[in-house]
């Protein structure tokens, strides 16, 4: 997915958010935005949001000396997520379809982006997955190439997300299937990194493997071997956000083989999708 005028105000919001939760004074955040903006003038158009993005919040990672501002934040997250995964787990063994419930309780946990917004319901969220459908469903044609395959690798997102994550890899682990899961080489917003992954417990359901960078989304040219690897043989793959889904739908890898899971939170990744905002969707290109 390619970067679009729309994008120019997000990275200024991405920023402005980072600044506000790393309490950034006001004169140094007025500095701050105004020298980006040279940044943003000479950011490549070719490259996707997720890319450009990293870049300019890197530049203000360094500007206000603060190399990972959703620190803590992302350690509440996985805490308060840990609180609800037991109650999650009992829904699904009552469930009369534990994977696409599953699957729905992970995509509820997409609404974790701070770097979108500063705050979010998370209860409200879970309700509102388990109880509608995805937009864009294409589970039936998920569930019949699960059956074809013996191992899915599932590309996560934020922190606390990947508490539900961790739900859906045990419910992968149960059908049988080898599973393993890939996070951040290093903290950008509140993606989650090895350090969230341990701490969350997704270690426990599932192999653990890292970008080896701090890109948000994975871009194929610039994560580590070993994760591009697990991304190019894995029998099946689940993106999780949209990050991801900006950094791979063009990928020719993901056609028929990557299933986007995300909540739509973006009028520019909502179009490219074809759902609109707020819609969760689950889909292979």
């Amino acid at each position: 997915m390619q970067t679009s005028a729309d994008c120019i105000h997000c990275y200024l919001k991405q920023a402005a958010n980072c600044m506000s939760l790393a309490g950034v004074d006001e004169a140094l955040r007025y500095q701050v935005l105004l020298e980006v903006l040279d940044d943003i003038k000479a950011l490549d158009k070719q490259s996707t949001p997720a890319e450009n993005s990293t870049e300019i919040l890197a530049k203000v990672y360094r500007l206000i000396n603060n190399s990972d501002p959703y620190k803590e934040i992302k350690a509440q997250s996985n805490e308060i997520a840990l609180g609800l995964y037991p109650g999650l787990k009992k829904y699904l063994e009552r469930s009369g379809n534990r994977l696409l419930d599953a699957l729905k309780i992970a995509a509820a946990g997409n609404i974790i982006d701070l770097g979108i917004s500063k705050s979010y319901d998370l209860d409200g969220s879970l309700q509102q997955c388990l109880n509608t459908e995805f937009a864009i469903n294409d589970y039936a044609v998920f569930q019949k190439k699960l059956a074809e395959v013996d191992d899915v690798v599932l590309v996560c997102d934020n922190s606390g997300e990947i508490v539900f994550d961790r739900l859906l890899a045990e419910e992968l682990s149960r059908m049988g299937k080898e599973v393993s899961c890939i996070v951040k080489g290093g903290p950008m917003l509140n993606d989650a990194t090895m350090e969230d992954a341990l701490q969350a417990g997704l270690d426990q359901a599932a192999a653990i493997i890292s970008t080896g960078s701090n890109y948000l989304g994975a871009p194929l040219n610039r994560i580590s071997a070993e994760a591009r690897s697990a991304l190019e043989q894995a029998g099946l793959v689940i993106s999780k956000g949209q990050a991801n889904f900006e950094s791979l739908e063009h990928e020719a890898m993901a056609r028929d083989r990557i299933f986007f899971l995300l909540k739509i939170k973006c009028e520019c990744v909502g179009k490219a999708v074809g759902a609109a905002l707020g819609d969760i969707v689950f889909f292979s290109r």
